[in-house]
């Protein structure tokens, strides 16, 4: 008698643990590109297209364009980028990219990037893009 309570105690106390769920592969459906131009603000993402402006004191010239990707739940992704001006690759593997930008009067004040991502546990593809803009606000 007494196996049986210890069978029926440790079968019930395996049944109160928390049980992992099984995996599941992301979802690039709802997946964004985001991006600010780096200045003394406190700089914020925004989807789509971004623009800052040049004053000195404000910020460099040349800044950075930062990139990144927004909007994906949980998943096993690859990231493959594209400059949209150059159509050659900037360097970039990950989820954010990182390029460097003039104003328009000392550059032309563009980065353009596109990201294809894809989710490696189905193959599912997405691809999004986005816009710096550096402005002169000073010239």
């Amino acid at each position: 008698m007494h196996v049986k309570k210890m069978v029926v105690l440790s079968a019930l106390a395996l049944a109160l643990l928390p049980h992992s769920k099984p995996a599941v592969a992301g979802n690039v459906s709802g997946a964004a590109l985001a991006c600010y131009v780096d200045t003394n603000a406190y700089d914020q993402p925004k989807v789509g297209v971004c623009r800052s402006v040049w004053t000195p004191s404000t910020a460099s010239n040349p800044s950075i364009a930062y990139f990144t990707v927004v909007g994906l739940t949980t998943g096993n992704y690859s990231f493959v980028w594209k400059d949209l001006e150059t159509n050659g690759n900037p360097g970039c593997t990950g989820s954010v990219c990182i390029v460097p930008i003039s104003t328009d009067v000392s550059g032309d004040g563009l980065a353009k990037l596109q990201v294809t991502i894809t989710d490696l546990d189905n193959n599912a593809q997405k691809i999004v893009s986005a816009t710096a803009r550096y402005l002169d606000g000073w010239h």
